[in-house]
């Protein structure tokens, strides 16, 4: 009863909307057949296309979310009441008002309709609702326009040149629909394959991001190419949907954040660049000290984690156990200003573009002046006090190291392509430069390596060879109910013999990086193994 209700009320609006007409048409003295001879066309826009993004393999990043079914519509009695059939209630109740207005409609439907009147053209969504990358990715605004990522830095080179899908109709001077005759289709849409191509492996970031999701909370997990330094994987924690970024605002939990690009404190990774250092200025990797669980400085006690006694260590040893003491006392061996000079070396505050408009926070660096106070050159040696960085930094500075000593900025951007996949543009090539001696570098990969074997990184050895790895536990001076909240890391490269991939891992909170990063990195490991990334 209640269909025939609205089928009826469908009927009577479009007998309404005819009789208007029909008057209207009699009162100006033009008939129907008059205007007719001055017909002209109306045309819909069912879609305008934008850009692709794509991964190193032009496997595309967007253009691949869910599909819809855009409807061309052509008033009518007919087309009302075939559209009543297909229709809800409450679909209906939106149609009824446009198809009073007697010209041809768009509808946006998640379902497809058969209908008298009506094309339908199934089109996808930009996004998916957990769409690949979404931090690099970015998202469009309300007209459209790129709002953030690469959406935003390559907004001009993705938007033009643009492609659409419309329908044009016959009409007359009144702009109603002509019965009898032909609607023309028009779809350049393919013009959407030009776009933009990045260095991201569509397959490793998936691996990493469901690695991440399955362990953190908050953070990010980055996978570098190594020597290379291309990014195949990025990741940033909490994510959001492209789709629905209003509703995220006001989270506290920021997930609009890139945390990848965003500097934290950083802690025990940091020991990696001392030992650089000491190594660089002649300190034999020998050198002894005996750790007891403190020192003290300017009458500061500093004291490694829990209070912990390693005893008698080498500086493999001190670093695979992460000893504060040790690297305490190794760096006021070293003067600072040659310390200094490697942090800087390896990336240490300065930003990374790793695309055009696309740019790493430079983070915090301690001055000479600075480290001219016992106390700060003490924190300095074990990643504490000013220094921050980015999680980006860490992974660049691991490179180094992996790399044999030769420092390559990351890089996001491979260069753009035309819609037959030919690039117009390729973005340069990237050239190591030597921060430190093969030799250091290949000691300092032994250190990582002790540290995944007997060390603090034993929960990151992965099932499939070795690798290399450092933890650490920050120190934030951010306090939740009284409690400290520290930084969780673990940085290191896999596989241990042959270097093919950076993997760093970021935790804001947690347990430490040896218990709250380690499974993260050891399942990234794996899965590039069963993947067959790795030779």
């Amino acid at each position: 009863m209640a269909k025939r209700t609205v089928a009826l009320f469908g009927m009577m609006i479009a007998a309404l909307f005819f009789t208007v007409l029909s008057v209207y048409s009699l009162s100006t003295g033009t008939s129907l057949a008059e205007a007719a001879k001055e017909q002209q066309n109306y045309t819909v826009t069912i879609k305008t296309t934008r850009g692709t993004i794509y991964d190193c393999s032009f496997r595309a990043l967007t253009g691949s979310g869910k599909e819809n079914y855009i409807t061309a519509v052509v008033p009518g009695a007919d087309t009302a009441v075939s559209l009543n059939r297909s229709l809800s209630a409450s679909e209906m109740r939106t149609v009824y008002p446009l198809l009073s207005k007697g010209k041809p409609f768009v509808l946006k439907l998640s379902h497809t309709i058969a209908a008298s009147g009506a094309d339908v053209f199934p089109v996808r969504e930009r996004y998916n609702e957990k769409q690949d990358a979404v931090h690099l990715i970015g998202y469009l605004d309300g007209s459209g326009n790129g709002a953030a990522g690469i959406e935003k830095a390559f907004d001009s080179q993705l938007k033009a040149d643009q492609g659409r899908i419309t329908v044009s109709y016959p009409v007359d001077a009144l702009g109603h629909f002509l019965p009898g005759e032909q609607k023309t289709v028009s779809d350049t849409s393919s013009r959407q394959k030009s776009g933009v191509v990045l260095t991201l492996d569509k397959t490793i970031q998936k691996l990493v991001e469901q690695a991440s999701e399955k362990y953190l909370s908050k953070g990010a997990a980055i996978v570098l190419e190594v020597p290379s330094g291309k990014i195949r994987a990025s990741v940033s924690l909490p994510v959001f949907s492209p789709n629905h970024v209003g509703s995220v605002l006001k989270s506290e939990d920021s997930p609009l954040l890139n945390r990848a690009l965003s500097s934290y404190s950083v802690g025990s990774v940091f020991k990696l660049v001392a030992a650089a250092s000491a190594l660089e200025y002649g300190i034999s990797p020998q050198e002894e000290y005996t750790c007891t669980g403190s020192i003290t400085v300017d009458q500061q006690k500093f004291h490694c984690y829990h209070s912990e006694k390693h005893g008698m260590e080498t500086m493999q040893e001190a670093v695979a156990h992460s000893c504060n003491t040790y690297f305490i006392n190794l760096m006021q061996k070293v003067p600072s200003s040659q310390f200094l000079q490697m942090a800087r070396l390896l990336g240490f505050g300065r930003s990374f573009e790793i695309a055009p408009g696309i740019s790493s926070c430079a983070g915090v660096l301690p001055t000479e002046q600075n480290l001219k106070v016992p106390r700060a050159l003490a924190n300095f040696s074990i990643g504490q006090g000013q220094l921050t960085a980015t999680p980006m930094q860490i992974a660049a500075m691991v490179n180094a190291i992996a790399s044999g000593g030769r420092f390559t900025q990351p890089y996001l951007y491979e260069g753009l392509v035309n819609e037959k996949l030919e690039y117009t543009e390729k973005a340069g090539t990237v050239s190591g430069v030597r921060v430190m001696k093969e030799q250091t570098a290949e000691l300092i990969r032994e250190f990582m390596n002790a540290s995944i074997e007997e060390g603090t990184s034993v929960h990151a050895k992965p099932a499939h060879g070795s690798a290399g790895a450092k933890t650490a536990t920050a120190q934030t001076g951010k306090y939740i109910n009284g409690v400290e909240t520290n930084n969780s890391w673990i940085a290191g490269f896999y596989p241990y013999e042959n270097p093919q991939y950076v993997i760093v891992v970021f935790a804001e909170g947690g347990e430490g990086g040896g218990t709250t990063c380690a499974p993260v990195f050891r399942e990234i490991a794996d899965g590039l193994y069963q993947l067959g990334k790795v030779g």
